[in-house]
């Protein structure tokens, strides 16, 4: 978890820290100074740390940025059955409840398509998973190569609220969507990326620089 010196709470977030303020005012007012108000102004100061919006250092790369706060869990190469169709690189990262939920995007392209999937809320990073609530995002490059996230809702996290919608041109590191409490984000990339990236290290969001282009002077290390 990276530890962001200035923040702004996500317009998201509005609704759900006003009711945990009230509840946290109603629990201190009935209970006094107890266990239970002291519980309560926890879950509030947890919940506006939730939904705290950083600004972020975008690396000048022609890489891959992460699209998410926290842990990889798997790197690897598989097949991307839902637009593609094609073998491509995958890194998976889970986000904590700690972790900032906001998704950025990972590459300079346009939003070709999205697809939405109701489904159940099994925990995120188990293999299960990939039956919850999803959102598919195809980009399409400048090159006419593709990239593909997958953003899927947790055991606890049951909203995903995109910032974007199909056709729109996205800049590398731009806010693009939203994952309410715990959560996971998949991204695919063609083969020809090469990434020094693996599981159990720590990313952030529009900062870490997930992949790179394979080149000559790749090939030749």
């Amino acid at each position: 978890m990276k530890i962001d010196y200035k923040w702004t709470v996500s317009e998201h977030g509005y609704q759900p820290i006003l009711i945990s303020f009230l509840i946290c005012w109603l629990g201190t007012a009935f209970f006094g100074l107890s266990i239970v108000s002291i519980l309560l102004l926890f879950v509030f100061l947890l919940i506006i740390h939730f939904f705290r919006d950083p600004e972020r250092i975008i690396p000048t790369t022609d890489g891959v940025i992460s699209p998410a706060d926290g842990k990889v869990i798997c790197v690897d190469s598989t097949e991307e059955n839902e637009f593609t169709k094609n073998k491509m690189k995958r890194i998976c990262i889970f986000l904590s409840l700690l972790d900032c939920h906001i998704a950025r995007n990972p590459i300079l392209s346009k939003l070709k398509e999205t697809r939405y999937y109701p489904g159940k809320f099994k925990f995120a990073n188990s293999t299960e998973c990939i039956e919850n609530e999803r959102l598919y995002m195809h980009l399409e490059l400048p090159s006419s190569q593709n990239v593909v996230l997958i953003l899927f809702a947790g055991f606890i996290a049951r909203r995903i609220i995109p910032f974007v919608s199909k056709g729109d041109t996205l800049d590398i590191g731009q806010r693009i969507g939203i994952i309410k409490f715990g959560s996971r984000i998949d991204i695919y990339v063609p083969e020809d990326y090469i990434t020094d990236i693996k599981a159990g290290d720590e990313v952030i969001a529009g900062e870490t620089i997930l992949f790179s282009k394979k080149n000559k002077e790749n090939v030749l290390k």
